[in-house]
């Protein structure tokens, strides 16, 4: 569902590159006030770390397919949605299990107690290289569905999928909404949250900003 469209007059627009997604804003009035124990990550400083929030913090993990020839998932300044810093999320098409890049919660060694919150959310687009668009699978694994200590439903995370454009737009996803593709299906251990994930499986090029735990 989308929340906010970058065309909101409260929104400052600023310039882009070629192939960077439209409307990306130095910041929505709307956000100013957000609580910090919120923010997962918003990538100012171009590193993979977490936010140190919260009793959390971490770092974004990618997990390439070999057979995906090119593969880019890293922060980058060239095309930030909010602030100097975005990631970026480009792959040319996997013809095995495709690629994926995780913000994996750390909590003094443990899963994440998320029983606070509800949702996730985030800012995202499409750059130009992307190609047709499509539904991107976001969502949450926990330690049901991650090795070691998932059992039956290992890698079966809890997604939903969300059709970006090519303009950043906010985006938010209810954890009642983000289901598994096997069943019987596992419900979601909100107390015990491992990450937030983008999957695909097939060629990519996905901006991603300013993602944060949502009530």
């Amino acid at each position: 569902m989308v929340l906010a469209a970058a065309c909101d007059p409260a929104l400052d627009p600023i310039r882009v590159g070629h192939d960077c997604p439209e409307s990306p804003i130095r910041g929505p009035a709307g956000d100013a006030d957000e609580p910090a124990d919120r923010l997962v990550s918003d990538f100012e400083g171009g590193t993979f770390q977490l936010a140190q929030v919260a009793g959390r913090d971490g770092s974004w993990i990618r997990g390439r397919d070999l057979t995906s020839t090119s593969v880019t998932i890293a922060p980058s300044n060239a095309c930030a949605g909010r602030g100097a810093w975005a990631g970026h999320f480009a792959a040319s098409p996997p013809t095995s299990w495709g690629n994926n890049w995780t913000a994996e919660f750390r909590a003094g060694g443990a899963a994440y107690d998320g029983s606070a919150y509800t949702g996730v959310s985030f800012w995202a687009a499409f750059g130009g290289a992307n190609g047709p668009s499509f539904g991107v699978p976001f969502g949450i694994t926990t330690v049901d569905t991650v090795p070691p200590t998932c059992t039956t439903h290992c890698e079966d995370h809890y997604m939903a999928a969300v059709t970006l454009t090519g303009a950043w737009q906010r985006y938010e996803i209810r954890f009642s909404d983000l289901t598994q593709q096997n069943a019987p299906q596992v419900s979601m251990r909100r107390d015990q949250l491992v990450g937030f994930i983008i999957w695909t499986r097939q060629q990519c090029d996905i901006w991603i900003d300013d993602v944060r735990l949502e009530p």
